[in-house]
């Protein structure tokens, strides 16, 4: 089902009840003139244990996804640099 919503003065959005309950944690991923909103299950190492194999543990998996995020920042800048943006 769909939905359409309006942003507030604020730029903040209100969703329907039956799409999220209040404290649930949502990622938000910009992309282009769209959003893609992915509700986050409250454990999500443990709600993905049935389909993400790994040997890894929550320090090693975390440690990885921060040097991934920083260097995904880092290559962003670099292009910015490069093509002349402040």
């Amino acid at each position: 089902m769909a939905y359409v919503v309006k942003a507030d003065d604020r730029g903040r959005i209100k969703l329907p009840k039956d799409v999220v309950s209040p404290g649930d944690r949502i990622l938000v991923i910009p992309a282009g003139r769209r959003i893609l909103l992915i509700k986050i299950p409250p454990k999500p190492v443990e709600a993905s244990s049935s389909w993400l194999k790994t040997e890894k543990d929550k320090k090693e998996l975390r440690a990885l996804a921060e040097s991934y995020a920083i260097e995904e920042v880092e290559m962003k800048l670099r292009r910015r640099d490069l093509a002349g943006g402040d």
